[in-house]
């Protein structure tokens, strides 16, 4: 014996189906959020030049995971940004997704971008991180602890309000 139920009822149960299955264990999926230390980043940047985020405690972190076919135009923005800022202890990491060392050098070198850019080829940094799209960018306070997750493009004078709270307060 089968029952037929009406369309409606049988798309609104698919729904809350769909719901239940795809919102289990949403917690763990989140990825990084703010008050968590952040994944270790280890690596050479597109000069060669060695990245430790660890080494980076004491400076204001900003970390933009970005892709080219994205987010370039974006990230050209924030140069002024940084070179602003990186005397008061401000750090900018750029993290590209999945494009090569050279094509990223090439890019940073047509713009001037004086930031350390590494790539992530292979999308390990962007699974730790767990971010969900570009561009994504983790602030992190002095203390090395992540402050602020941004999903989405964001304005350098945005960055610059949302940075200036921990380059003025030395503890954070």
């Amino acid at each position: 014996m089968s029952i037929k139920l009406p369309l409606g009822c049988t798309l609104v149960a698919i729904s809350i189906l769909a719901t239940l299955f795809l919102s289990s264990g949403c917690e763990n999926q989140q990825g990084v959020k703010v008050g968590d230390i952040p994944p270790r980043i280890s690596d050479n940047d597109i000069h060669g030049e060695y990245v430790c985020l660890n080494r980076l405690k004491g400076k204001v972190v900003v970390i933009y995971f970005w892709a080219n076919s994205c987010c370039g135009d974006s990230l050209k923005q924030l140069e002024p940004f940084y070179r602003q800022n990186k005397g008061k202890g401000l750090e900018m990491l750029a993290i590209n997704e999945l494009s090569s060392e050279k094509d990223v050098a090439s890019y940073a070198k047509s713009y001037g971008l004086t930031f350390p850019m590494l790539t992530d080829e292979h999308s390990m940094l962007f699974k730790q991180y767990r971010a969900f799209g570009f561009p994504t960018i983790f602030i992190l306070g002095r203390d090395g602890i992540i402050r602020e997750k941004i999903l989405g493009d964001i304005k350098s004078a945005k960055l610059e309000q949302l940075t200036s709270v921990y380059l003025d307060n030395r503890s954070q």
